[in-house]
């Protein structure tokens, strides 16, 4: 039996929730099939410039040479839309359990075992002095050395880096690399610098929850750009013309997401903000598609983030569902007549005058 078919993926989204349950965290977790995450995690972080929501959007797979570069793509965008950050927990790679205490990544975004992502969490919350600083790439398992602190421990011991190298067993051009941060070491050959320097912080821990998002090609984002029905088409050019972009996505529960070009909406215009809007649509053929409006409603209560329902048909001919203060609903055709300020107050909870004058109703 191989290590992929010793552990459900069910069984490790249930531990991976309850690890993050453990730690202080909120959960969202009413997914949708389809889904490119499994659930989202949220907590008020101190950062010692003021508290900031953390958000971890988290994807659970029992395989992590399963995990695909589209299925990344897609868990960048939204975790960068969302304002948070993407992880990976797994349980195996390569035909063999994961390192524990050590970072993977895969196609950019971070990956850790259960364990390890346990470890981690109780250090952050300060119940723990463990720390992480290995991480797996080509070749095996490196250290995550700092260059600063290797130097100046090499100085106050008066070595030169040639009788350093030969100690540890490295060439001096290596040893050069290492110090000037172009490479890191190996477990081993880390281990044998801290015993012959006599010194055991000269790693820097990582953190599990930066990724440093990488621009999307032009090509790959075109993917996401483009609407996937005649009804997504017609909602993305009224909203173009009012300067807000859709990236249409695949995924459950949303069909896109979408953000202001102008930068300044976010902070002097949108009272509720901040952006993008979570977008779903419901098309004459698709009248009771409640249980989406109630994941996209549930969504963006937890995200905080505006979201918009646009409906197809007279808003009376469907069966009424409930706003809250973070979704609104719009009748598609209703956009066409609608300036920017207009579409602003609609997402601020207030009536909008075009509508007010033509006695059209919203909910």
């Amino acid at each position: 039996m191989s290590t992929a078919e010793t552990i459900t993926r069910e069984k490790l989204v249930s531990q991976t929730m309850t690890e993050f349950q453990r730690a202080g965290y909120t959960l969202w977790s009413e997914m949708a099939k389809s889904s490119v995450f499994d659930f989202i995690a949220k907590k008020s972080i101190d950062r010692n410039v003021g508290i900031n929501q953390q958000r971890i959007i988290a994807k659970v797979v029992v395989d992590l040479d399963l995990f695909k570069k589209q299925t990344s793509i897609e868990l960048q965008l939204i975790s960068k839309l969302i304002s948070g950050f993407p992880l990976l927990v797994a349980h195996s790679a390569d035909g063999k359990n994961i390192e524990e205490e050590t970072l993977y990544r895969r196609h950019e975004v971070s990956a850790v075992s259960l364990k390890t992502l346990s470890k981690y969490l109780q250090f952050e919350r300060g119940t723990k002095s463990a720390k992480i600083s290995n991480f797996a790439h080509r070749g095996g398992v490196y250290v995550n050395l700092s260059k600063e602190k290797l130097k100046a421990q090499r100085k106050s011991k008066q070595l030169d880096m040639t009788h350093l190298a030969e100690e540890v067993g490295i060439s001096r051009h290596s040893l050069y690399k290492y110090e000037r941060g172009e490479s890191f070491p190996k477990i081993e050959n880390f281990k044998r610098l801290c015993t012959i320097l006599n010194c055991d912080n000269l790693d820097i821990p990582l953190d599990i929850f930066e990724t440093q998002f990488k621009s999307v090609h032009e090509d790959t984002l075109k993917d996401y750009k483009q609407p996937r029905s005649k009804l997504q088409k017609e909602i993305g050019i009224y909203l173009a013309e009012k300067d807000f972009n859709v990236l249409w996505f695949k995924s459950k529960p949303f069909d896109g997401l979408s953000e202001p070009i102008m930068e300044e909406l976010s902070s002097n215009i949108i009272s509720k903000g901040p952006y993008p809007i979570i977008t779903g649509v419901t098309s004459k053929n698709e009248k009771n598609d409640s249980y989406r409006f109630v994941l996209i409603k549930s969504l963006s209560e937890f995200l905080r983030k505006k979201a918009v329902w646009f409906i197809e048909d007279d808003i009376n001919d469907v069966e009424s569902p409930e706003e809250s203060s973070y979704i609104s609903i719009v009748n598609i055709s209703d956009l066409e007549g609608m300036a920017l300020i207009d579409f602003i107050a609609l997402l601020n909870k207030k009536k909008p005058k075009h509508l007010l004058r033509n006695k059209k109703r919203i909910l």
